[in-house]
């Protein structure tokens, strides 16, 4: 099968030298604005590693608001050459390469000024692994988290700690002041707790779950997280399975607007220095640091 779009000539031209520098750079949101104007872009996606087309999957997924229906019509060649390549039909779609990635919203209830009550999302994150394909002893989960003013993009997260780990577009790895832990929900003892069951090896029928609820009543904000499923030990350690990209917005009168979550399966640059942050803040001084006794996360991969 091949997937035709609109001629673009001597444009198509430049674009098709732009896709290549941006897949031998890595730059996968370059790679997928380039992609869309080509003529023929199974021209181009035939030689990509079952890797780089994955990455350039989840890179057409982020930038959908920006292609449109162009954007929909590449994630269907990319499917089709991941199929060409051997890929089975049930884990084509992003996030399915190292099992089952379920995502259930629970709530997404108004706040109201007059009676002070707050705003509240709360989402449900499961993961079941494919044994054939992961070498895991522990799978667990790391969370980011942006929490903005919707207008000037300043930053209203509370957490001071948060703070002094933050990129520069504000995102850092969300975890509350006090905690040792860079995983999602995890005690400092490294078990699990009321947010999270660590999938482990031991006890292979119990999936990786986690859960978060954000409430609030700050107005004209906007919440963005990113949950990524990662390896904790083993083989694979550091190693992302899937990732679930969820937000939300409040407006003056605490009236809440979601955004479908999207699954990807690997996480965004901005995820990636959100963690070295992390580990920096782990290894520098005591005083900034999130808790006495900090400990690094693996590095991402």
């Amino acid at each position: 099968m091949r997937v035709q779009l609109p001629t673009l000539g001597a444009q198509g031209d430049r674009a098709a030298a732009v896709f290549d520098d941006a897949v031998r750079s890595g730059d996968w949101a370059t790679a997928a604005t380039s992609l869309a104007k080509l003529a023929v872009p199974t021209t181009k996606l035939y030689p990509l590693t079952l890797d780089q087309l994955r990455l350039l999957q989840d890179a057409v997924i982020r930038a959908r608001a920006l292609l449109g229906g162009v954007g929909r019509v590449l994630q269907i060649a990319i499917a089709v050459e991941l199929q060409s390549k051997g890929v089975p039909a049930a884990k084509i779609a992003a996030g399915t390469a190292f099992g089952k990635l379920e995502t259930k919203v629970d709530e997404s209830i108004d706040g109201d000024k007059v009676t002070d009550s707050w705003y509240t999302y709360k989402i449900n994150i499961v993961f079941t692994p494919d044994p054939a394909v992961v070498d895991a002893e522990e799978i667990a989960f790391i969370q980011t988290v942006r929490l903005v003013d919707t207008t000037s993009g300043a930053n209203t997260d509370p957490e001071q700690t948060n703070q002094k780990r933050q990129t520069p577009s504000a995102t850092s790895v969300d975890r509350r002041s006090g905690k040792k832990q860079g995983w999602y929900g995890m005690k400092d003892d490294a078990t699990g707790s009321t947010q999270l069951s660590v999938w482990k090896k031991s006890a292979p029928a119990s999936p990786a779950t986690m859960w978060d609820r954000s409430s609030w009543n700050q107005p004209n904000t906007t919440w963005q997280f990113e949950t990524m499923v990662v390896c904790r030990c083993g083989a694979d350690a550091g190693k992302v399975y899937g990732v679930v990209t969820w937000s939300f917005a409040v407006d003056a009168d605490l009236k809440l607007t979601q955004q479908t979550p999207t699954v990807t399966t690997k996480q965004s640059s901005e995820a990636t220095a959100a963690v070295h942050n992390w580990n920096d803040q782990a290894a520098g001084s005591a005083s900034d640091r999130n808790a006495l006794g900090q400990i690094s996360l693996p590095e991402l991969r």
